[in-house]
């Protein structure tokens, strides 16, 4: 059973609302790894079995009226890690994750973590590019990932427009390292999504929980509209996790309540314009 239902929201500088825009279709991507074993330095033992069709299942529900945009959709070796890494670091997320109409990207497989996590402890994602080893796959989410920064903190340039990063993953989102190890990716980037745990207690392959998302955010036209990032993630994000693992989704913004506001009532089709430079972060968990 749910037992934690908790925010919080760190200050730093910040004074201004943001203003909804009206609904439109979302461009969106996906990448997931179930074939670990098919790039080099990576056993049978890393395969997973759901990921793909987790993803593939999100697609259907999330554009099952056919109102959004799907993009790329990646799978196993032809998930790199540059897909995932700013291009100014050396990756070419301006093309892949984070291309200039990008709403959502959505990525399913492994994560990686420290055990148990600490303020400090990296968090990855893993990918499964041939030919390039296994410690090259292990994507560090802060020092590799900026996303979103058109218009732009001046920092990163200005070719990326990400607004929602999901993550079905093995806990890459841990609440005692998340100001640190996930402040500098939102630049610009509205919101994220993952898992907050370790190895005992971790989000488990799943061919239910990403579609079952996807299906709080469609609703069904003329008869109940697609729910909010946070309603979905908090309502489906514990399906087939271990106890102890927590849903996780944070937002920032130029004040606390256009960090609130993004984080609780934004979806797919209705947005907070871009809060540039973010100086606030807020975020909910919800634990099992």
């Amino acid at each position: 059973m749910k037992h934690i239902r908790s925010q919080l929201v760190i200050p730093t500088l910040g004074v201004v609302l943001g203003v909804a825009l009206p609904a439109r279709a979302t461009n969106y991507s996906l990448g997931c790894v179930e074939r670990y074993s098919d790039a080099s330095g990576f056993s049978t033992s890393d395969d997973v079995l759901l990921t793909c069709d987790a993803a593939s299942g999100f697609s259907t529900w999330f554009n099952a009226f056919g109102g959004h945009n799907l993009g790329l959709f990646w799978q196993n070796t032809l998930v790199w890690p540059s897909d995932y890494r700013e291009d100014s670091l050396g990756g070419s997320d301006h093309i892949e994750a984070d291309w200039s109409l990008a709403d959502l990207n959505v990525f399913s497989g492994h994560g990686s973590g420290h055990n148990p996590p600490a303020a400090s402890s990296p968090d990855c994602i893993v990918t499964a590019r041939n030919g390039i080893g296994l410690s090259a796959n292990f994507v560090n989410i802060n020092s590799s990932l900026r996303f979103g920064e058109f218009p732009g903190s001046g920092v990163f340039g200005s070719n990326g427009n990400l607004d929602t990063f999901m993550l079905n993953a093995s806990c890459p989102m841990d609440l005692v390292s998340l100001t640190t190890q996930w402040w500098s990716v939102f630049q610009g980037m509205h919101l994220a999504m993952g898992h907050s745990g370790d190895v005992n207690h971790d989000n488990l392959d799943s061919s239910s929980k990403l579609p079952t998302v996807g299906m709080y955010l469609t609703g069904v036209p003329f008869f109940m509209e697609g729910s909010s990032y946070r309603t979905a993630w908090m309502s489906a994000g514990l399906i087939d996790v271990q106890p102890g693992v927590c849903a996780v989704i944070t937002g920032t913004g130029r004040s606390q309540s256009e960090a609130v506001d993004r984080r609780d009532f934004e979806t797919p089709t209705t947005r907070i314009g871009d809060a540039l430079p973010a100086s606030w972060i807020a975020w909910r968990w919800v634990c099992s």
